[in-house]
């Protein structure tokens, strides 16, 4: 589904990434996580085609994302940035619509198929008391909603998410994570980072963890404290309640 082949990006002569290489399937549910400065974000816009590797480069679907127009790569993938990076005084209505601009020409009217997975996505988030408000009066707990339902509306088989939990309130973390699991669900591929490996990890497939710009490890999920501790300096333990799984800091 999206294959990264050994990604390096500099800043001037500062290397943000590192040789980076990994491979991820259809239905995964890649959990990203490193220190502040690890490139996280950076390798997010890097998949989504934002920004371009000096060296390497990134496939989705068995092409290189350079050979896609923007157009075509907005219907493989969706992009969803942190919530405060919203700076426009935009309608919720037109920021849910503006999902299916990849699927119409210019100054097309919106279609039938639109119309009803803008309806599917109200009711699926419960959005019908945001849909006439500006987008910068919501809460961070809110405009997660919005670009989540967004994603949906864009209906790809690829979603990349970054730092969804800022400024949430531990029930909006809740509700974020139910509809993280839902779209995981539909058959989404989910490619998220996050610092709180706590609130994920029970639903990740996969793990990425960068170090100081290079992949410290890649692969199948597992409960490892000597990775968390290499990452994080700090011990994490895990519990099973009620045939959940929870790992936590134990301090």
């Amino acid at each position: 589904m999206i294959k990264a082949e050994n990604l390096s990006y500099f800043i001037g002569k500062k290397p943000i990434l590192q040789d980076i290489a990994f491979s991820i399937q259809k239905g995964d549910f890649v959990l990203i996580f490193g220190r502040n400065g690890a490139g996280k974000s950076t390798l997010l816009k890097v998949l989504a085609g934002i920004v371009s590797a000096q060296k390497g480069f990134v496939s989705v679907a068995g092409r290189n994302i350079h050979d896609y127009s923007r157009k075509e790569l907005a219907t493989m993938l969706a992009y969803l940035p942190q919530s405060d990076e919203f700076v426009l005084p935009i309608m919720v209505k037109d920021v849910l619509l503006s999902g299916r601009y990849p699927y119409g020409a210019l100054f097309q009217k919106f279609s039938h198929r639109d119309h009803a997975l803008f309806q599917e996505a109200v009711e699926y988030f419960s959005l019908a008391d945001l849909v006439y408000r500006n987008i910068l009066t919501l809460s961070g707990g809110e405009r997660q909603k919005v670009i989540l339902a967004t994603a949906f509306i864009q209906d790809v088989p690829i979603i990349l998410f970054d730092e969804p939990m800022n400024f949430l309130d531990p029930g909006s973390i809740f509700q974020m994570i139910k509809m993280l699991q839902g779209l995981q669900r539909l058959g989404k591929t989910i490619v998220l980072v996050s610092h709180l490996i706590e609130y994920f990890f029970p639903y990740a497939t996969k793990l990425l963890a960068l170090k100081n710009g290079k992949k410290y490890y890649f692969g199948e999920k597992k409960f490892c404290p000597e990775l968390f501790k290499a990452i994080y300096q700090v011990d994490y333990k895990r519990v099973f309640s009620e045939n959940r799984e929870i790992i936590f800091v134990n301090e």
